[in-house]
């Protein structure tokens, strides 16, 4: 991964190393570089929250206009966007903060694949060379993770990259502490060859599935239609995956779910979804009574009984223009 991803790979490699070389172990570096992300794009997704609950309040009339006019696609969208028109909102205003994470996201990911280069510091032409001798070896390298089969090729031949990477290095993968509660973060379960490694695939896909079900319900949320099998697709996806790659990486899927099934809970308490809605839809009885009485040419006050600079001024100016049709025509 490359281009704008590493201008995020880059400080969040410096971060993890950082992590590291405080703590000595690296299943607990990726615990509290992973927490600490999320506490770096928590901003983000507070507006993400409050993006997803206000759609979530329009989504019902939404639906009814996509029934109404199933079969009718162009007064479809001329409904739907008279409704975002007259109630100020945008069906991509949500998508923003997300495409704002992705370069981010996608900058966390390349850390997490790409231990040589973020914790070894080793140049990427020297981890070229060294996936050719990993091939020569007739080692297998892991596709979804190179880097990972290539620092376990270093721990157990280390004379076979000499000359390639410097001494310091070599040491540096050598001592690298990949283990965590037992389990080597290097390896890959196997789904063939039952073992203790399993539970890292499997909590992968559990925890996934429950942020899933969780932020569903806690944004008062629906799955209709194919979205309904979603969160089923994920789970199948993320469980092959979590079979062909190191278990280090799903480590950091595991607790990013985890800390994400917090976040949620920790942004309920400042956005209820149920009082969300109703302070939405008086809103919306508003906007609508403002748009009517503009089609009509008249201005009414706002819920505090005032009115706003521009319909006072109206309202001054057709109060003039009485007062000037009266005096034209009984004279002053």
């Amino acid at each position: 991964m490359g281009g704008i991803f590493n201008i995020f790979a880059i400080p969040l490699g410096w971060l993890l190393k950082f992590i590291y070389d405080f703590v000595g172990n690296y299943g607990v570096s990726l615990i509290i570089f992973t927490l600490l992300t999320k506490i770096i794009l928590f901003p983000l997704s507070w507006k993400q929250k409050k993006s997803s609950i206000k759609m979530a309040a329009f989504q019902p009339m939404m639906n009814e206009i996509n029934k109404k006019y199933a079969n009718n696609p162009q007064k479809r969208q001329e409904e739907l966007v008279r409704l975002q028109q007259e109630n100020g909102i945008s069906a991509s205003a949500g998508c923003l903060p997300l495409l704002i994470q992705m370069p981010i996201l996608f900058g966390l990911i390349n850390v997490i694949y790409e231990p040589l280069r973020h914790l070894a510091r080793i140049p990427v032409e020297a981890i070229d060379q060294a996936k050719e001798v990993v091939k020569g070896l007739g080692v297998e390298l892991s596709r979804y993770s190179p880097q990972s089969t290539i620092l376990t090729t270093v721990r157990s031949n280390p004379d076979a990259f000499k000359g390639i990477f410097e001494a310091e290095q070599i040491a540096f993968c050598q001592d690298l502490n990949m283990s965590f509660v037992g389990l080597d973060l290097t390896a890959i379960p196997d789904l063939k060859d039952f073992s203790i490694l399993w539970i890292i695939p499997v909590l992968s896909v559990v925890f996934m599935l429950a942020q899933q079900v969780i932020m569903t319900k806690l944004n008062g949320q629906k799955m209709e239609g194919m979205m309904k099998w979603m969160p089923i697709y994920m789970g199948v996806m993320f469980g092959y995956i979590s079979f062909v790659i190191p278990a280090g990486v799903s480590i950091y899927w595991i607790f990013s779910s985890v800390f994400g099934i917090l976040q949620e809970f920790v942004l309920r308490i400042f956005f209820d979804p149920d009082k969300e809605k109703a302070k939405i839809e008086e809103q919306m009885k508003e906007a609508r009574k403002k748009n009517k009485a503009a089609k009509n040419g008249k201005a009414i006050p706002d819920k505090d009984g005032k009115m706003t600079a521009s319909q006072a001024e109206l309202a001054k100016k057709r109060l003039e223009a009485a007062r000037k049709a009266e005096r034209d025509m009984y004279g002053e």
